[in-house]
């Protein structure tokens, strides 16, 4: 195209495709719901076809600018958008500081130890209340269902849940 026409058409691919690029951050910092990244991609595919408009080689080079910018820019956005106050209510931790040290499990001296004997006062199916030691706990099954009486012995106790299977006859 010549002239004022041209000139406009190339204008306004050029300044499209900065509002793209522009509003694409823009999105990473102001949460929208996803507004703001539709308003992107219509300014991209608007700079898009004005460039097509004014010549084909400046389309293709948009089209190849925008398909290989894209996924660097998503990378870049979310390493932005995960510094901000806003992204690091969003985005989780690697480490929940609820949970800090929840992996560390001490051995409690009111749960009975691997080996320990007992009977099954209820049916394990597969939960349900064993004796221990005299005391009344809650445990499962590890394996099949458990009737009443049964002499049970301890497998594991993980995390305060106790796990029995019945015991072997000696």
């Amino acid at each position: 195209m010549e002239g004022q026409d041209g000139s406009g058409t190339l204008v306004g691919a050029l300044l499209l495709g900065v509002a793209a690029f522009g509003i694409f951050f823009v999105e990473f910092l102001i949460p929208s719901g996803g507004l703001l990244a539709i308003l992107c991609i219509l300014c991209a595919i608007a700079s898009i076809v004005l460039g097509f408009m004014y010549d084909p080689t400046l389309g293709m080079a948009l089209l190849a600018l925008y398909s290989i910018a894209a996924p660097f820019m998503i990378v870049l956005g979310l390493r932005l958008a995960s510094k901000t106050p806003i992204g690091k209510r969003m985005i989780l931790s690697a480490e929940d500081p609820a949970r800090a040290g929840a992996g560390i499990v001490e051995a409690r001296a009111d749960l009975p130890q691997v080996g320990t004997r007992g009977e099954a006062i209820t049916p394990l199916r597969p939960a349900g209340f064993v004796r221990i030691d005299g005391r009344r706990l809650d445990a499962s099954a590890e394996g099949d269902l458990i009737d009443a009486g049964t002499s049970i012995e301890v497998v594991s106790v993980r995390d305060g849940q106790v796990r029995v299977r019945p015991a072997k006859t000696a």
